[in-house]
């Protein structure tokens, strides 16, 4: 657990907490130090409580107008709002630019702005500084900030600046470094072994339960999970984790379950809404699934990833219901974004278009996605599994023979799904081969795609050798 966690638990935060809030409660001011209202925002902001995060921030800004520490914050809950030039703003104001906060936040700002090489060398800058004494914090916390922007390459190099390898910071960088790199088994050692030395640590049994599912463990990782929200049953990184896990075992009525409890205490996050969507969807209940992901759609942040998830699935949804000119107005939503592939959205229009009986404009949408992209391979997969979900399988088989002449033995995708076009088509050998190389290269796609075709209690990692051990 990490010292943030473990003072957040304390009775000393707590009462500090009380204190807080019930002055906000009576509308009286209260005096704490900057450190303080610091530690208030950043546990509201931990929570995903933005809106009390600034609120502290702001009231602790009104008696320390120039303090590092709660500017950093303020920059911080800029920067999760996606205003850059604000948290710019907001770092300008510090009066002691010598501040590790401010050290911090800066290089924040520069791996938002898409610099992260330029962060590494302004965090080198001032690591070297530095008296010895004050080093290994500098280097912990600089790691920290690489691993939770996700620069996994950037935290490793850092991490191995540390010579504190006994420390629990030290380890759980490295279990989340590991699990990132895709190096599982050492990822899971490390967190069990934290676990042993504290049992009571949810972030160490979320960051298991993240690794096992990573891993491939789906069921293990549940069971990780269920020990963190028996621990705190509003741990919303437990009930995400588990949520995942059912959906990875194709248990969508549970997992909808749980990404309603997700999205309780998310209200103003899409992830909970689009989830309870998608499961509708796999329940047949079409309805149901457009109401949710209409919620999403409204909550979701313009310009992002998740917008486009969200049209994507609408768009699909709502061809299910033979709503055509709908869905195609969100494909055109999607065509917009700069963060859309064009190319995978031609072959989603496609789909759609046969899907309605326009077989041959779909058609030509395939061929346009083909030509545009010559022939990459990620398109060429799409293809074939959308001629696959379409009934096609003859049509799909031969697109996933173009395919293997089209990529090397360096792909990891569409395994599974050549696996089960060949189950459909009754080729049994080529059926088994792929469902070997879907479990070698990607596991997380052999339990997404395969699992219907296999009894519940067998493992995902084991798909191949329970078909050998079955012939």
């Amino acid at each position: 657990m990490t010292q943030a966690d473990r003072y957040y638990e304390s009775d000393e935060f707590r009462e500090l907490l009380q204190r807080y809030e019930t002055a906000q409660a009576e509308g009286r001011s209260i005096y704490l130090e900057p450190d303080e209202i610091a530690d208030i925002a950043e546990y509201y902001q931990m929570l995903g409580n933005d809106v009390n995060a600034t609120a502290a921030a702001d009231y602790g800004l009104t008696i320390f107008p120039a303090s590092a520490v709660l500017l950093a914050v303020r920059a911080r809950l800029a920067l999760i709002a996606g205003d850059i030039s604000q948290a710019r703003h907001y770092a300008s104001l510090t009066d002691d630019t010598t501040s590790p906060d401010y050290h911090y936040i800066t290089a924040e700002i520069l791996i938002a702005e898409g610099k992260p090489d330029e962060a590494d060398r302004y965090l080198t800058g001032i690591l070297d500084s530095l008296y010895d004494d004050e080093r290994e914090d500098f280097i912990i916390d600089a790691t920290g900030i690489f691993a939770d922007y996700q620069q996994w390459e950037l935290a490793y190099r850092w991490l191995q600046l540390s010579t504190d390898f006994d420390a629990a910071d030290y380890k759980e960088l490295r279990g989340r470094i590991a699990m990132n790199r895709g190096n599982y088994e050492e990822s899971e050692r490390i967190f069990n072994e934290l676990i042993d030395s504290d049992p009571y640590s949810t972030p160490y049994w979320n960051h298991l339960a993240s690794t096992q599912l990573m891993h491939g463990n789906i069921r293990d990782s549940i069971q990780s999970s269920e020990f963190s929200i028996a621990i705190n049953p509003d741990d919303a990184e437990a009930i995400l984790n588990k949520a995942n896990g059912l959906f990875s075992l194709g248990n969508y009525h549970d997992a909808r379950e749980f990404y309603r409890r997700y999205a309780q205490l998310y209200p103003g996050e899409e992830t909970g809404e689009l989830y309870q969507g998608i499961c509708c969807m796999n329940e047949n209940l079409i309805d149901e699934g457009i109401d949710h992901l209409r919620r999403a759609e409204q909550v979701v942040k313009p310009g992002t990833a998740g917008q486009l998830d969200i049209y994507q699935e609408l768009a699909f949804a709502l061809s299910q219901k033979g709503l055509t000119d709908e869905a195609l107005h969100y494909l055109d939503l999607m065509a917009r974004s700069p963060l859309a592939d064009e190319c995978e959205v031609l072959v989603m229009r496609g789909h759609l278009l046969i899907e309605s009986g326009r077989y041959d404009e779909g058609q030509r949408c395939y061929s346009r996605a083909i030509s545009q992209s010559k022939a990459a391979p990620r398109i060429l997969l799409r293809i074939a599994i959308s001629i696959y979900d379409l009934g096609f399988y003859q049509q799909s088989y031969r697109m996933f023979q173009l395919l293997h002449e089209t990529s090397d033995q360096t792909r990891t995708d569409g395994y599974a799904y050549e696996a089960l076009c060949c189950h459909a088509l009754g080729r049994r050998d080529e059926f088994i081969e792929n469902v070997r190389l879907a479990c070698e290269k990607n596991l997380a796609e052999a339990q997404l795609v395969l699992s219907e075709l296999f009894p519940p209690d067998v493992e995902a990692k084991d798909y191949y050798n329970y078909l050998i051990s079955n012939e």
